[in-house]
């Protein structure tokens, strides 16, 4: 049977809330409610810090008996299967279904379907769910989070974008992992990259500190990353070409000064790069973002330790919608 949805649960705390739902929306166009979302969008769940599960939709009923009694269709005769029932926050409809009840509906469907019941080490994994009245089964799939080994990178600091915010940006800013041409222009130790190469992408890097490009490359070595990726020593202002997507991860003045003019123009180099910018901020920039001459698409706060960033999606005014 064809699949032509999806079924999505996420997981996040409060200070990530809204970025995670910013890439909901990059993701699938819509928002999710509930930390749940249904979409005939298909995205790999390992490339986001948030989402958690993804079934693969085979069969929609509008009551258990029918679920069941259709089981018999999907699996093969010669793969081991589980089925498992999702539980996600907006689970209803299910009266007062505790966890016998929900063990008797999987052995009910598992007993339907050809092939054999194995609990260890299964071919395949359904999942059975309820949401909005509707009962589904589908084949499961878990997020795997390659994300955690970029934690602790070889070249690092404090205020570094991490890596969870950093892969969530790129997710954003293509969301469909098109070939596009990519730069971050101030790239420090590169953890855009890192998290962009990881998912088959290529940002190029440039940063006016050559301590910073050492490092970039570095890590980006140590992950067995394509040493193709273009990391050079230069300022933005001396950037030329054309991008689709720009990363700006602005100067915090924490450790190092920037004026209030020098970030605005940070700015304006990125709009004249590219069509996009995805813009990272503490301090409000929606003056010098239309004076650069971008519309405000989207945007989203994230909090880690008392130290919240701004995330600000920009196009270019004059693109048409």
């Amino acid at each position: 049977m064809t699949v032509t949805s999806y079924l999505y649960t996420y997981g996040y705390n409060e200070d990530e809330g809204q970025l995670a739902e910013m890439e909901i929306r990059a993701f699938f166009g819509e928002d999710a409610k509930g930390k749940v979302i249904v979409s005939p969008v298909s995205v790999d769940p390992s490339r986001s810090v948030f989402i958690r599960e993804k079934v693969h939709i085979l069969l929609k009923t509008e009551t258990v008996d029918q679920l069941v009694e259709q089981a018999s269709k999907f699996g093969t005769t010669d793969e081991s299967y589980k089925v498992i029932f999702l539980k996600h926050d907006r689970v209803n409809g299910t009266g007062e279904w505790g966890n016998e009840e929900r063990l008797r509906l999987t052995r009910l469907v598992g007993n339907e379907m050809p092939g054999s019941l194995s609990f260890k080490n299964p071919d395949q994994i359904y999942a059975v769910t309820h949401l909005d009245g509707v009962w589904y089964l589908g084949v499961y799939e878990k997020s795997q989070p390659v994300w955690m080994k970029h934690v602790n990178k070889p070249q690092g600091y404090s205020t570094a974008l991490s890596a969870r915010t950093a892969r969530t940006l790129v997710n954003i800013a293509n969301p469909k992992a098109e070939p596009l041409a990519m730069i971050d222009p101030c790239c420090g130790i590169g953890t855009v990259l890192v998290e962009a190469a990881s998912m088959g992408m290529f940002v190029r890097g440039r940063d006016k500190n050559p301590l910073a490009c050492v490092g970039a490359r570095e890590n980006l070595e140590h992950y067995d990353y394509p040493v193709e990726i273009d990391v050079e020593k230069g300022a933005i202002e001396d950037q030329d070409g054309h991008y689709d997507v720009a990363f700006l991860d602005l100067p915090y003045n924490l450790y190092t000064h920037s004026t209030e003019t020098e970030q605005h123009a940070l700015i304006d180099h990125a709009a004249r790069l590219a069509n996009t910018v995805l813009l990272v901020t503490i301090e409000p920039m929606d003056k010098a973002i239309q004076a650069a001459g971008l519309e405000i698409v989207d945007r989203a706060t994230t909090t880690k330790q008392r130290f919240t960033r701004e995330v600000v999606l920009c196009k270019r005014s004059n693109l048409s919608s």
